[in-house]
């Protein structure tokens, strides 16, 4: 993923503006907050990286269910959608992927191999020019489990990477993931105790512009939950 401006793997400067040109959604009160379930066309909330984003994401369908398929063929494109969330209320995020094409030896924490089957990211603050962010990525080469950081990241800007699938084993499955965002936040940045904490951005990205191959999933019914 090449850098833009100052910024890093996932998100680039330039894409954080087209981000916070539109006001963030103020999500109503309820057990969960839904993100996206992808059952109609690609909604304008969404910004991609490059204005061609919807040749590598487009809405499909199989049976009675429609997703979000992404499609990477030596490209870093995302697409992003402002929100504003307060993980002390609502500390889960969930959500459904599906990994179809691994990038060849890909490898989050390696520049030069830097691309990812299927990722979700979640920006934790506004600042444009330096961002945090928490990454949920599902790796090539990269053991379940495994926590790095973008080598892309500038300190103070931050992005950590937790590995939350990986290799081909499940590949062509639906997976259905839930994570407690406030219990890893809490960790990652040595916070006791969180009276609020809003975030401001969820990222999805499949790419395979640092290995030069094809990388392909599906996303759908994302969602942060109280419980």
């Amino acid at each position: 993923m090449r850098i833009l401006a100052s910024y890093y793997c996932p998100i680039s400067f330039l894409s954080l503006l087209l981000c916070w040109r539109f006001i963030p959604l103020d999500l109503p009160q309820t057990d969960r907050v839904a993100i996206d379930n992808f059952d109609d066309a690609l909604s304008e909330s969404w910004r991609g990286r490059y204005s061609d984003f919807a040749t590598t994401y487009t809405i499909k369908s199989e049976a009675d269910n429609r997703y979000l398929a992404a499609s990477s063929e030596k490209s870093d494109n995302f697409i992003i959608k402002a929100i504003k969330v307060d993980i002390s209320q609502y500390p889960y995020i969930n959500w459904k992927w599906r990994a179809r094409t691994l990038p060849v030896a890909g490898d989050e924490a390696v520049k030069n191999k830097c691309d990812v089957t299927a990722s979700i990211s979640i920006v934790l603050n506004k600042s444009k020019l330096l961002p945090k962010s928490i990454k949920y990525s599902w790796s090539s080469t990269l053991a379940k489990g495994t926590q790095t950081s973008s080598p892309y990241a500038i300190w103070p800007s931050r992005c950590d990477v937790l590995v939350k699938e990986s290799g081909s084993d499940l590949a062509g499955q639906w997976i259905t993931e839930k994570v407690n965002l406030l219990e890893d936040y809490q960790r990652l940045y040595k916070k006791k105790r969180v009276k609020s904490k809003f975030v401001y951005a969820l990222v999805i990205m499949t790419d395979s512009d640092n290995t030069g191959t094809l990388a392909e999933a599906d996303y759908d019914d994302i969602f942060f939950s109280k419980e």
